[in-house]
This record gives structure tokens, sequence and C-alpha cells, in this order.
């Protein structure tokens, strides 16, 4: 198995079901885990190039490259066919992003890492420059023995001090409160909003909290493959955006935005 998950992600570990079953978020996907479910596959997709690479960029790091959701999820499909054909008798199913996995809280368990403040996942590689996805299985699989202390960030307070809409307190994120909500609004901001986004110089997320963070420190910068060819630094609204993380909102808010930035 962990020759099939390496050809895909340089980072992954396995999650008891058990440690997220009752967490489990309430979506039309649920109903696709299967019935003896065992282990939740946690893997890690790098996607930062490095501080430098986005001193011009207009958008946040995630946006710059292919949307996610399509990339990623047709790699695990790929690894779901592998991983079937080795182990006929088990089930395997993928998730990535909007699905009913839990996936910091998995990725925890996994042993991959902590959440921060912020909300966000952070690996001791990585750092939070990546993205999760999540295989569920029937098979059983050997699990690291992870402890509560072993899930908390270093508390350092950072994130809450230089959130510029003060969005993360102590317990937590107030996600409408967060600029990335803000940014990705539809119809008219107020003065307030705008001038927001344009302090930022950033027409879609936010990258404040994490680009702070002591554990964003140092991290490696070695995006995957596909995310290295289909980089853009810069948002894009003349062609079609469709493969972009920006167009699950349609044109009009990115432009909205830019236009804010006198772009």
């Amino acid at each position: 198995m962990k020759d099939i998950l390496k050809e895909i992600s340089p980072v992954f570990g396995f999650c008891p079901f058990d440690k997220i079953r009752d967490s489990l978020i309430d979506c039309r996907a649920k109903s696709r885990i299967p019935e003896n479910t065992k282990t939740v596959i946690v893997l890690l997709f790098p996607y930062n190039f490095g501080d430098e690479a986005y001193q011009d960029s207009d958008i946040s790091r995630y946006a710059v490259v292919p949307d996610y959701h399509v990339t990623i999820g047709n790699i695990l499909q790929e690894a779901v066919g592998k991983l079937t054909e080795s182990y006929p008798d088990e089930e395997f199913t993928a998730f990535t992003d909007n699905s009913p996995i839990p996936e910091v809280r998995a990725a925890m368990y996994a042993g991959l890492g902590v959440r921060g403040l912020n909300g966000l996942f952070f690996n001791k590689d990585f750092g939070s420059w990546v993205f999760i996805g999540e295989i569920v299985t029937t098979l059983q699989c050997d699990y690291p023995d992870i402890t509560d202390e072993d899930l908390m960030c270093i508390r350092c307070g950072k994130c809450v001090s230089a959130c510029p809409t003060k969005a993360i307190g102590e317990n937590g994120i107030d996600a409408q409160k967060c600029l990335s909500y803000i940014t990705q609004k539809k119809g008219e901001l107020t003065a307030e909003q705008e001038q927001l986004i344009k302090k930022s110089n950033c027409a879609w997320g936010c990258d404040v909290c994490q680009s702070v963070c002591p554990m964003n420190k140092g991290v490696k910068a070695e995006p995957i493959e596909i995310f290295r060819n289909g980089a853009e630094f810069k948002a894009r609204t003349q062609a079609d955006i469709s493969d972009r993380a920006y167009a699950w909102r349609g044109k009009n808010v990115i432009e909205r935005n830019l236009k804010i930035l006198n772009r």
C-alpha cells in the first residue's frame, strides 16, 4: 500500500475511523462511506513555491495553483483504482475538501501535524501550505499513538495579533469576519471591506495568519508536479477561469476585487 501512496503524495498517514466517527460532517457525500470503514488514509499535497515567488502575486497562495478540488480529486481516484486492484476484498472511497471527513482532525490523528489557532493544519515539513485529501477504507492499518498534547500548535498568538479583521481568537476563528471570506462575498462591499482588500493587496483570499506563523518558517518549497506546471501568480479574468479556485464565485467577484486594487 505504501508504495502506491508514495507515488502520489510525499506525506501520508493512517487515522482510525473511530477517532472521527462522531464528528463526521453531515453532507450528501456521507452516504459514500463504506459501512465497515476502519481507516482514513490522509494524504498531504504541498503547493508552496517559497516566499519570494509570491512577491508580486495578487491572490492567495492556494489559488495560484489549479483548482485542487479537480486536480487532487483526480489523483485520489487513480490511487483508489490501484488500491482496489491490490486489495480486491476491501473497499476504498476518496474525498477532498467538500467531504464528510473532518480533514484537519483526521490529519492530526494520523500523526501528520497540528491545528493552529486559525483553524488550519500545520505539518512540520510543509507548514500549512498543503491540501488534504482522504481515502476511507475497510482495510485495517497501523495507527500512531496520538495524545491531546500532540494536537496543539505552539500557541504563540502571532496569528491572533496579525489578523487584519481580528477574526482569530484564543478559542478559534470567526469565519465570517475573515478577510478571505470577505474577498469571496458576492455583491457590493462596504467601504471598510473595500479598504481591507486595498490594504491587503490581494484580490482573493488572505495569507496573513499563515505568513506570520513560526511553524511556517523554513518549511519546504516543494509543490507537487501538477502544481508546478499549472501555477499562475496573477488572477486570470480575461479567459476561461474554470480551472481556478476563484471560479466558483464567478468572474464578477474576482473582477470587482481587482477593480478595488486598480488592476
